[in-house]
């Protein structure tokens, strides 16, 4: 039997994971995210496709560049079924009123309509239902859906989708082991297709084992100067990851104590949301969690909860950390730090993940020396660093040694969610070191698949 692949967000770039599968009987979605950087206004155009004709939209994870166009899809009438895991259910809450606010702004700002509303919120959670690993369930057209765990963020799944025998794999976001709370990626079985990330393909991390040093060492070269440490972070997996990281450091005292702001309410309801789901860590972390340990929790950390608290944290004089969203410097209250702090030269600007293409976090690691922010140009003499060990997605080396223990059965892999550069280089390694038909699909490519 034939179905036909639509590769519709995800493919030529990083953000907007959407792609969909067509069996001849039924049709299923497998994410539907915001476009970030350069894509930001793409999230307005129409869909390419009839929401009302989709059966199941299937995520697998809660990053807003995978769930953060659901309700845009329910506005224009999805009415079918919503299917993740339940870890993710209970981020995606959260995550997409967050999304509401930030897209509303971008609204006002060019004069379009909102994206969405409240009200479309509330109808994509009353059709959303979660599973747990490796919970098979029937879906239309003989189809059967299995989640494996990706490893990438808490309850992280790649979706794998099968029919008489034969399956196709969507990995979503495919963590890179090194997550101090969450487990390794789990080995999926021996699909015909692979639908894999590329975020990385073209770079190695050599710095993702010595990590904790880096980041020892970074906090006492900011403390030593004087300045303020500030942390542009997702406030899903790597916020937790660092805070936890920070407390062991402080608590084995390998640091000095100074204060730490989370100046993110979206950060602290997620934060509540994993101590909440113990059973999506790591067993050890599990065991430490149930037996009573606030891994997260410590003297020094200050959660911040209103923008006047967050405004004061600007009055706190000496050496501290602040922790705020969003990840790529592209919204949230860590430009209102960025606008104090980048013109100091004694302070430091950590950049600790992927930033998009057009970001204000791109530009940073490019160099820039002036920033535009909210019409005023910032000079930038703050010492900028970067330290991607603590980066969700694994790196080149782990992206071809994932595809190649994926099996010997693999008939094609498409390499999605990367920039072209870097998907490209992914695909050739792919094609000279396993011998595997490979491609990098461009938005709008389809693919015709024996399943």
């Amino acid at each position: 039997m034939q179905s036909t692949l639509y590769f519709y967000g995800g493919a030529g770039a990083v953000t907007g994971s959407n792609f969909l599968l067509d069996t001849g009987g039924a049709k299923f979605l497998i994410d539907c995210g915001l476009r970030q950087g350069m894509e930001e206004e793409k999230n307005w155009e129409p869909f390419q496709y009839n929401p009302a004709d989709i059966s199941h939209l299937l995520v697998t994870h809660a990053h807003l560049d995978h769930i953060g166009r659901i309700p845009r899809l329910v506005r224009q009438g999805f009415r079918g079924k919503i299917i993740s895991t339940k870890a993710t259910l209970a981020l995606a809450a959260p995550m997409l009123a967050d999304a509401l606010a930030i897209t509303t702004h971008s609204a006002e700002r060019s004069g379009r309509e909102p994206l969405y509303e409240d009200a479309d919120i509330s109808a994509a959670l009353g059709l959303w239902s979660g599973i747990s690993y490796h919970e098979k369930v029937a879906l239309p057209d003989g189809v059967e859906l299995e989640l494996f765990d990706a490893g990438h963020i808490l309850g992280s799944a790649m979706v794998q989708l099968s029919r008489e025998g034969r399956s196709i794999v969507f990995t979503g976001d495919i963590g890179g082991g090194n997550s101090p709370l969450l487990p390794p990626t789990e080995a999926v079985g021996a699909p015909a297709y692979l639908v894999m990330e590329s975020t990385y393909g073209d770079r190695a991390r050599p710095e993702d084992a010595e990590r904790r040093e880096r980041l020892e060492d970074i906090i006492e070269d900011s403390v030593r100067r004087g300045g303020t440490l500030l942390i542009p972070a997702f406030s899903t997996e790597r916020t937790q990851d660092l805070m936890y990281e920070i407390r062991t450091l402080m608590v084995e005292k390998r640091v000095p104590s100074v204060p730490v702001f989370l100046d993110s309410p979206l950060a602290e309801k997620i934060t509540a949301a994993f101590v909440a789901n113990p059973e999506y860590f790591s067993p050890a972390m599990r065991t430490r969690v149930e037996g009573g340990e606030k891994i997260f929790d410590f003297p020094e950390l200050h959660f911040v909860a209103s923008t006047e608290a967050s405004q004061n944290i600007h009055k706190t004089t000496g050496p501290k950390i602040i922790l705020a969203g969003s990840g790529m410097s592209s919204g949230g209250r860590v430009l209102a730090h960025e606008r104090v702090y980048l013109p100091d030269p004694d302070s430091t600007l950590l950049v600790v993940g992927y930033q998009a293409a057009g970001t204000l976090g791109r530009q940073l690691i490019e160099g820039a020396k002036n920033l535009k922010l909210h019409k005023e140009s910032i000079p930038v003499r703050a010492k900028v660093a970067t330290l991607y060990g603590y980066s969700a997605h694994r790196d080149g080396e782990g992206l071809l040694e994932f595809a190649n223990k994926a099996g010997q059965k693999i008939e094609e892999i498409f390499a999605v969610h990367g920039e072209p550069a870097a998907a490209g280089f992914l695909v050739q390694r792919i094609r000279d070191y396993l011998g595997v038909k490979a491609s990098a699909p461009e938005a709008g490519d389809r693919a015709t698949i024996n399943l």
